[in-house]
């Protein structure tokens, strides 16, 4: 009888339980940080609704836990990805697959145990996104709404135009409250014109109702029968307050329901391209979590190639995957709108493309490897001849592990943030049949907003990792006990951060604001005014206010243009009225059938218009004060104090921008000491979750600090810079601490090395 050879011999149950529970810590901990980073990007809304709209704490509290859900279903599938690579990587690195091999037992069979761990978690995406998530929506879009009836505060902000049902509100000066407003100009529905106004206020009412009174109003007519300039002393009515769209937005939903719900949709639609809009929805409810089961496939074929796996390669081969997969999602919503093409294969060739690679993969003999591993000849120190480049090996080597862990970790971020924000995003595109030219340019205006976000965070965490792994391997712990000082192993890894801080400074004051107010302008006019189209435009600048029926701005088109000339105190001094609008270039625009009508000392008279006006190249986009520059706020605050109205709001967002930089410096230093306090140091997760932890208290006190700013609560210098100081004034506290126990600050001297004498 023949030996049994080692291909057939079975996984025993201790070993799978083993390969399970190595899988568990790393998915959850990636599953939580990638939940905890796009929770991060939303805490300056919930700020702004406790601080500006009076939600209760407890309010907020329970939106941010609502939210938080959807979420996590949307980052399982990666997480199991990201997760299974790193248990494996690290596996590998402690010959934990070797010994398994040696064993008998092939890898090959590691794909029973990990495709369990991952089927449970596919169970748990599948209920989330096809049952707990539309009631969230539900149940969130109702609580909100009630909370905002029961609101006494206001989302108006100075220079943004706010949408309150079909009103449409901008004004030049708002108080801390939001309920007094100067250099009003305002959409009044019933009257189908444009009101501006000295004064006005906002007072709540019966039943969430808001009432607006209107002073020292005017209305610049530009009528059949002639030009008319009318005034009023007083004008009061009721605003809608339950259908702002302000805070609903906190709650991007759409009204399909459960599957249940969705399937009756499919049913009774009898729209061609709405059933397909719907049935892909349907699907794609079972798709994007059955991606979990689809990366646990993938998990074992990737680990297996290149043999020499470790933690950070199959981090960065989850992260290639993943870039594969977002890739192939948009391909996918690319062949929804193909007629011809059926919609069930269309949403689900990103998970059949998936289980091929896997099977293409585990079917490769395994001995081939993809490729050599690069050695890391940076990170090998060389003997030297002088004693200066002797005392920079350490610099050298801290630095360039530092570099190797921080572009790693921006990357990594960057994807993940960027991913969950493609999943977010991904059901609005379908339903308004973006094109893929469309979502391509948002997110490539898109793009710098969410790297501004990530730089921060990426330096902090690699900050800590880097020292947490030199202690996990020993050399943290070699280094102190040479006499090298916390202080000394931190300067390398400070110096690229500060170096970082200055070009993070510059970078986003130059590309930031204009590419998050392009994003929005993308957003809301091309992706969900259906193609390229808006209807009912109404936008405000410095010293002009525009509106049109309908604007078109990839093609240039506007259509019942309406162009008013602002004095220094909001009030209208002409108005030029056109049928169409093209325009030809540089921001300039040709009117047809211009009409224009002047108010002068004399009266109302009529005018000839010029066919050509020079309204910018982005006099469509909508952009507040955090959207501008340090240089255009700098502008905005002279210009507004010069006419006499408060700036505050502007102020408070120039001390922010100024302010920012510092969290690329004091949150990796204050890593850098939770890192190196020991022996005992503490483990990387640990040092994770504190680094987590403080990201989290920064972005959550500089949300509430700006808002207290907004409202008046706080100066603006104390808004924008309160919580960088609050964070320095910690840090020097601990470091202080820190000198005084090691004796650095008391004068003790360390003791003296005694010549070994040879006499007996």
């Amino acid at each position: 009888m023949g030996a049994r050879g080692p291909e057939r011999r079975p996984l025993g149950r201790t070993l799978s339980l083993h390969i399970v529970h190595e899988l568990l810590f790393p998915t959850l901990l990636i599953l939580a940080g990638l939940s905890l980073l796009a929770l991060v990007a939303e805490l300056f809304g919930y700020a702004d609704l406790v601080v500006n709209r009076d939600f209760g704490v407890r309010e907020v509290a329970v939106i941010a836990l609502f939210r938080s859900v959807p979420m996590i279903g949307r980052a399982i599938p990666y997480s199991m990805l990201l997760g299974g690579l790193v248990a494996l990587g690290r596996m590998a690195a402690d010959r934990e697959l070797l010994v398994v091999e040696a064993s008998g037992v092939s890898p090959r069979r590691l794909v029973g145990p990990v495709a369990l761990f991952a089927a449970v978690l596919t169970v748990v995406a599948v209920g989330i996104s096809a049952f707990v998530e539309p009631w969230i929506d539900e149940g969130l879009a109702g609580r909100i709404e009630a909370s905002v009836r029961r609101s006494s505060g206001s989302p108006i902000r100075s220079g943004v135009v706010t949408q309150i049902g079909e009103w449409r509100i901008v004004a030049s000066e708002v108080s801390s409250r939001g309920d007094r407003l100067r250099g009003v100009a305002i959409w009044v529905p019933a009257l189908r014109h444009t009101v501006f106004a000295r004064t006005s206020s906002l007072t709540s009412v019966a039943d969430g109702e808001k009432q607006i009174d209107i002073g020292d109003g005017v209305l610049l007519e530009n009528g059949e029968k002639g030009p008319a300039y009318i005034t009023f002393e007083h004008m009061r009515t009721t605003l809608d307050a339950g259908t702002d769209r302000d805070v609903q937005g906190a709650v991007d939903r759409l009204s399909w329901g459960t599957l249940a719900d969705l399937a009756g949709a499919i049913r009774a639609e009898r729209d061609p391209d709405d059933r397909r809009s719907l049935e892909a929805e349907w699907h794609r409810r079972l798709a994007l979590p059955g991606a979990t089961l689809c990366f646990g496939a993938l998990v074992v074929p990737l680990a297996l190639r290149p043999r020499r796996l470790s933690r950070s390669s199959g981090a960065v081969t989850g992260l290639a995957a993943t870039l594969t997969y977002v890739a192939l999602v948009q391909l996918s919503n690319g062949l929804v709108r193909t007629q011809s093409f059926p919609v069930a294969l269309a949403v689900w060739l990103p998970n059949l493309s998936l289980l091929a690679a896997s099977a293409a993969l585990l079917a490769l003999p395994n001995h081939l490897e993809l490729g050599r591993r690069l050695r890391a000849r940076w990170f090998t120190a060389k003997p030297t001849e002088g004693h200066h480049l002797d005392r920079l090996i350490l610099d050298r080597y801290l630095l360039l592990r530092f570099l190797a862990m921080a572009v790693l970790c921006f990357v990594a971020l960057l994807v993940a943030m960027l991913l969950i924000d493609v999943v977010d995003n991904l059901k609005w595109f379908t339903k308004y049949r973006s094109t893929l030219d469309e979502v391509m340019r948002f997110y490539a205006a898109r793009l710098p907003l969410l790297i501004s976000r990530v730089v921060p965070i990426a330096l902090t965490v690699a900050a800590a990792l880097t020292v947490s792994l030199l202690g996990v391997t020993g050399e943290l712990m070699g280094m102190r006990a040479c006499g090298i000082s916390a202080l000394r192993i931190s300067i390398p890894i400070l110096i690229p951060c500060l170096l970082t801080a200055v070009g993070y400074r510059a970078a986003v004051d130059r590309f930031v604001p204009h590419a998050a107010a392009r994003a929005t302008q993308i957003k809301r006019i091309e992706i969900k005014a259906q193609r390229s189209e808006r209807l009912s435009f109404w936008s405000r600048d410095r010293n002009h206010l525009y509106s049109a029926d309908r604007i078109d701005p990839l093609a240039g088109i506007a259509e019942g243009l309406t162009i008013y000339d602002l004095d220094a105190s909001g009030l209208p001094v002409s108005r030029t009225d056109a049928e169409s609008a093209r325009h030809v270039g540089e921001g300039t625009w040709h009117l047809r059938s211009p009409r224009r009508v002047v108010v002068g000392p004399d009266g109302v008279h009529t005018t000839p218009a010029d066919p050509l006006a020079n309204l910018g190249e982005e006099f469509v986009t909508e952009r507040d004060g955090a959207q501008l520059s340090v240089e255009e706020l700098r502008d905005e605050i002279d210009t507004l104090e010069e006419r006499g109205f408060d700036a505050t709001a502007y102020r408070v967002d120039l001390q922010a921008k100024r302010a920012d930089p510092l969290a690329c410096i004091v949150l990796p230093a204050l890593a850098l000491l939770l890192a190196t306090g020991g022996p005992p140091f503490r483990k990387p997760a640990q040092i994770v979750l504190l680094s987590v932890a403080l990201i989290v208290v920064h972005f959550v006190l500089s949300s509430f600090a700006v808002s207290l700013g907004y409202r008046g609560a706080l100066p603006p210098i104390v808004a924008g810079w309160g919580t960088a100081g609050t964070f320095t004034t910690v840090l020097t506290v601990l470091v202080l601490d820190r000198m005084r126990r090691s004796g650095a600050l008391s004068g003790a001297s360390r003791p003296q090395r005694r010549p070994v004498s040879s006499t007996p």
